[in-house]
């Protein structure tokens, strides 16, 4: 493929629109793209009009390396307050702008085209390639990722030894040579200092193999109405919900671990609904939270014991109280040393120009979900993208977009014949 025809590829998906879900369009597109290139391509129905992709190539049928990207983006939020048209895959210079851009559909039409031209090339791949493109990781408010779920329920997971997750990681490089830098990848002075030295390109790299993951929850409180003059003949709903959250925040002081990549867990309050009028007993409120976890304190661990708070709350109050898991999202750790990260390092500073730290992602991946039935997993966050992902004038360089290609088609070609 020629440079003309890789960035064709990334403007279609830009064009799709894919905000909030809607993956249909741009799964249905890239099984005919797929196909156009000889490689067959198998949309799966998730949810009504939300399908997964999944294709392979491939002359052996292991080792397999997936290759992983969500379709759905985020809302593109005040339209005006935007300079390019978020659905236009505007070019100007070296970036092209959209919503997307970064977060993530250059990085799946990266994983995409270096499917196409390992294969146009005509060498042997002695693995499998397995393109992995899901619905739901940005878009549902409930239990998400959906799409990483199928495919892990449905053993497309059981047999790979490593992941890339083409995920945005990079920040623009003006971002650390700031007065107070923005640094979302938390690196040292001291590491900014030499990364900026060395850095020949626009942007910062880090190539993860590490991430946090996720519980989220509600707890809610019911109660029973009445008029606030005769508080006696209600039930108040939000007092016993204040006690349980007070419980909670008392147990999260005790969560102490630290890992040394990911750091502490991070418990979050997102919001909180209750009542109905100035007037009245509140019949109903509650308090939602994400907890952001490592694996020194397993997931099941904290909801276990977020339920026997609100089950001991129960038991002292009239209101009835009661624990909604919406999440349970399992953190990835995989070892910095093994062959999938150590080959995307060396061929990364090769192309990138820059030297590659090794970190923690700071948000969350399907990732999460693969972990889950395949434990043994290698998983690499490494994408073109940049850390304007769901910002307004979301962009990638296209330059970076095309290197890589470079870096993923080194990368498998070193696994597959070490």
């Amino acid at each position: 493929m020629d440079r003309k025809d890789r960035i064709k590829l990334l403007s279609d998906l830009i064009k799709i629109n894919t905000v909030g879900g809607r993956e249909e369009g741009t799964a249905k597109y890239l099984s005919r793209y797929l196909e156009s290139y000889g490689i067959h391509g198998k949309t799966i129905e998730v949810e009504p009009g939300r399908f997964n992709l999944v294709a392979e190539v491939g002359d052996k049928t292991s080792p397999v390396i997936v290759f992983e990207g969500h379709q759905d983006v985020v809302d593109i939020g005040e339209r005006s307050k935007w300079l390019h048209n978020p659905l236009g895959a505007e070019i100007v210079g070296d970036r092209m702008y959209g919503r997307g851009t970064s977060d993530m559909k250059s990085g799946l039409a990266a994983e995409i085209i270096t499917m196409i031209e390992l294969k146009q090339s005509g060498n042997p791949i002695n693995g499998t390639i397995r393109l992995l493109a899901t619905v739901g990781e940005e878009s549902s408010t409930v239990n998400h990722m959906q799409g990483a779920q199928n495919f892990a329920k449905h053993g497309y997971l059981d047999d790979v030894s490593a992941a890339i997750i083409a995920e945005p990681s990079s920040e623009p490089l003006d971002w650390l040579t700031q007065d107070t830098p923005l640094n979302p990848f938390k690196f040292s002075k001291a590491q900014i200092k030499e990364l900026v030295k060395e850095n020949n390109s626009t942007e910062q790299y880090l190539l993860s193999f590490a991430h946090k993951g996720s519980i989220t929850y509600e707890t809610l409180a019911k109660g029973k109405t009445a008029h606030s003059s005769s508080p006696q003949l209600g039930i108040n709903a939000i007092a016993p919900l204040i006690k349980a959250y007070d419980n909670e925040i008392k147990y999260f002081r005790t969560l102490h671990e630290k890992n040394a990549i990911l750091g502490k867990t991070i418990p979050v309050v997102t919001k909180i609904n209750g009542g109905d009028q100035l007037n009245s007993v509140p019949a109903s409120a509650s308090v939602y939270a994400k907890i952001r976890t490592i694996p020194e304190e397993p997931n099941d661990a904290i909801i276990d014991h977020l339920k026997r708070i609100i089950s001991k709350n129960n038991q002292e109050s009239e209101a009835d109280l009661s624990f909604k898991l919406l999440g349970n999202k399992y953190p990835v750790v995989s070892d910095p040393n093994n062959k999938l990260i150590q080959l995307l390092r060396k061929h990364g500073e090769q192309q990138l120009q820059q030297k590659l730290p090794l970190g923690g992602y700071p948000g969350g991946t399907d990732a999460a979900e693969f972990v889950k039935v395949n434990p043994t997993i290698t998983v690499a966050v490494f994408g073109p993208g940049n850390m304007t992902a769901h910002q307004v004038d979301e962009f990638v360089e296209l330059e970076n977009f095309e290197r890589f290609i470079e870096i993923y088609k080194q990368t498998v070609n070193d696994y597959f014949n070490a």
